[in-house]
């Protein structure tokens, strides 16, 4: 198999609750918690980055309504610390690639799809649960403590607002298991790999925080515009961290449209 996935063997695990936090006017009933069976399959260990992203739109001209973005040090980043840029800024070529929409990271799997020869597309929303939390039903990939305990008690919200401005300012984040929990004035993602801790049970890396990924699965079976993203995102709650935790990037913009400073992907390889 191709270098930079690794495998998800078939088997059940356990899946749910779900939780969802946010655009609940368009969520289902949540499914329970339960046992679920799934073939193999190959997901990617790293989210797609910056220099693999660039890679590609140099490769195939593909016209992406995204833009770059990159981290502002120093007094320049007061105002806001992750910033849009005008050109591709090499210092953030292994930062997992954002503002890209669902039809940008399918593209993207098809083009490595005919470079590696093989059938390349996005996880299911199960798929996707089972490669982050393994088959014990854990919380976290790395199992039940606190993301970032310090933010113990505040609200699960899509926004964080001045209560955790104010935390981040006067508490540093220690450990910080997962990126979350930013307000968007001081937040930004970090490198793929930056927290040793935050790895799955089968060695997929940062599936909890730093980026929402996109998946295959539709938010509502009667709504075919928007689709599941999981793991949360810097800017986001830790809350929205948890595996069982499933969001839409949007329901009033549809999946293949929407493109925002942090959602990205990881492309999945369906083998038997």
């Amino acid at each position: 198999m191709a270098d930079g996935f690794v495998l998800i063997p078939a088997g059940e695990f356990i899946y749910g609750p779900e939780i969802t936090y946010e655009r609940l006017e368009l969520a289902p009933p949540p499914r329970p918690r339960q046992t679920m069976w799934l073939e193999q399959f190959w997901l990617a260990k790293y989210p797609v980055t910056y220099r693999q992203w660039r890679e590609f739109v140099t490769d195939t001209g593909h016209h992406w309504p995204g833009c770059w973005w990159r981290i502002r040090r120093g007094p320049a980043g007061w105002l806001r610390r992750f910033s849009l840029c005008a050109a591709y800024p090499p210092e953030m070529a292994n930062y997992p690639m954002v503002d890209v929409t669902l039809a940008d990271a399918l593209a993207y799997c098809d083009w490595l799809g005919e470079r590696l020869g093989v059938t390349v597309s996005l996880p299911s929303e199960f798929q996707w649960e089972k490669a982050a939390r393994g088959i014990d039903g854990r919380t976290f990939p790395w199992g039940e403590a606190l993301p970032r305990p310090e933010l113990a008690g505040l609200p699960a919200t899509h926004s964080p607002g001045l209560a955790y401005y104010w935390r981040n300012l006067l508490l540093p984040p220690q450990p910080e298991l997962a990126r979350s929990g930013w307000y968007w004035r001081v937040g930004a993602p970090l490198p793929v790999g930056a927290v040793p801790q935050n790895v799955s049970p089968f060695g997929a890396v940062d599936m909890a925080g730093n980026i929402w990924e996109w998946t295959i699965s539709l938010y509502n079976e009667a709504d075919p515009r928007f689709h599941v993203v999981k793991g949360g995102s810097w800017g986001y709650s830790p809350p929205h961290t948890a595996g069982n935790c499933r969001s839409a990037c949007s329901i009033t913009i549809p999946s293949v449209d929407y493109h925002a400073q942090g959602t990205g992907f990881r492309p999945i390889i369906n083998e038997q």
